[in-house]
């Protein structure tokens, strides 16, 4: 079973197109998840699954937000 990529982008901004800044800021401020995924399948049959996640921020707002979970 093979699935299409998804992207999915949210604004908080009125506007119907962001500029390149605003993307920026928000990767840099808040931070984005890349997250994908394939599967090689012989026959039906799932051979191989390999899945990615990846975190894109500054390393400020990573800080911040480690800092800001509560300890275990």
């Amino acid at each position: 079973m093979s699935t299409a990529p998804k992207v999915v982008v949210t604004s908080e901004f009125d506007e119907d197109q962001l500029s390149l800044v605003d993307i920026l800021d928000h990767v840099l401020n808040r931070g984005i998840v890349i997250r994908g995924s394939v599967v090689i399948s012989l026959a039906g049959v799932d051979l191989v699954y390999l899945g990615l996640d990846a975190i894109l921020t500054s390393f400020e707002t990573a800080v911040r937000h480690l800092q800001a979970q509560p300890r275990r």
